[in-house]
């Protein structure tokens, strides 16, 4: 069986970065092990490697300070790249996310990070009482679950690398972490070291119940960690990706031309057309005038892009996005969040479940 080894440890998560980027320029897999302190913060990251590279990753290891001049400590990393997370279970739904993930980072040059949170056992007051001593619970539970997760994501990393191997794929580059504790605070935590451009989140868990949790989450890392999430309802053909025909709900906010901006900027290297729609009940000729207003403004500003907006009436916002989406072959829908909105409604865990799950349509959310 193939096991990781831990290179290094280090209290500084820039000094791991560097390390990493330096080992992924000599083709050298990564994986982070990240462990949190008595507070529950990030406290150490371990920068382990496959069994079989240790000795050339610690020759470009030792290489380091010769080539820079510095220790690893000191150095700088340079993320010039875009960097998407992807948190994962393991279960279909997240792989699903993961290939998807890489075919959009091959055409928006990103790299990847593989991101798998697990519950702290501690927690488990039946496996507590089964032990002996407190320090007998930690150094045996506490270890079997981290090395069983790292073993999974082990795994996990080499079905992805056959997949891109399989369609050619030599531009992405792909990388883990593993961590204890909750999904948004651990993920909040990363984020803001990683700094990521997109979270790429699967909604299908092992179970029903942690596809429900799944959809509630894409709404609470929008709003907590005012990064777009990228939800991916099942799985998406890479041919889905060849011509982006995506529909942007807007509800004419002034946050909608900059979510505009970002979803070009995201979207920029795609063939792509992009319709924006405002749904109302009935036929409102204050929104028809703004419909119009709008039209004229990204004909002015934004003419080399193919993109325009119309008014569709429906008494359910939810119907009308979905019919509109089939009837129009759309594979990407694009929503701001914002509070007090028509379209805050689809946020609702339940709701934002059938949306993705019934339309089998990706979503981009932005936060306000």
């Amino acid at each position: 069986m193939q096991v990781l080894v831990t290179l290094a440890t280090y209290r500084q998560p820039k000094a791991a970065y560097f390390l990493k980027e330096v080992l992924e320029n000599e083709n050298i897999d990564c994986f982070f092990d990240i462990s949190p302190n008595t507070e529950e913060k990030l406290d150490q990251v371990r920068v382990q490697v496959k069994s079989e590279e240790v000795e050339r990753a610690v020759k470009v290891m030792l290489g380091v300070k010769d080539k820079y001049g510095k220790n690893i400590e000191a150095i700088e990393p340079v993320l010039d790249t875009r960097k998407i997370i992807v948190p994962t279970d393991f279960s279909p739904g997240s792989e699903n996310a993961c290939l998807y993930a890489i075919h959009l980072a091959q055409k928006i040059k990103a790299e990847i990070k593989l991101l798998h949170v697990y519950e702290n056992p501690v927690n488990d007051d039946r496996i507590k009482k089964q032990m002996a001593t407190y320090e007998e619970y930690v150094s045996v539970t506490i270890e079997d679950v981290r090395e069983k997760a790292k073993a999974a994501m082990l795994a996990f990393f080499r079905k992805l690398q056959d997949h891109m191997n399989a369609h050619e794929i030599i531009n992405v580059r792909l990388h883990s972490s593993i961590v204890m504790g909750s999904m948004i605070s651990r993920i909040g935590e990363i984020s803001k070291i990683y700094k990521p451009d997109l979270i790429v989140l699967g909604i299908q868990g092992m179970e029903e119940e942690s596809s429900n949790e799944l959809a509630g989450m894409a709404n609470e890392f929008v709003r907590r960690l005012k990064i777009p999430v990228y939800a991916i309802p099942g799985p998406v053909s890479p041919q889905e990706l060849k011509k982006m025909n995506i529909l942007y709900a807007t509800d004419f906010n002034e946050n909608d031309h900059t979510s505009l901006n970002r979803l070009l900027n995201i979207m920029e290297p795609f063939d792509k057309s992009i319709t924006c729609i405002h749904i109302d009940a009935a036929f409102n000729p204050s929104k028809k005038e703004r419909m119009d207003e709008l039209n004229t403004h990204l004909k002015e500003n934004y003419s080399v892009h193919e993109i325009h907006c119309q008014f569709i009436e429906d008494e359910d916002v939810l119907h009308g996005i979905q019919e509109f989406a089939q009837k129009n072959h759309i594979n990407l829908l694009s929503l701001t969040t914002r509070k007090r909105s028509i379209f805050e409604k689809l946020f609702k865990p339940n709701l934002l479940k059938k949306v993705l799950q019934e339309a089998n349509l990706p979503v981009l959310i932005f936060p306000s």
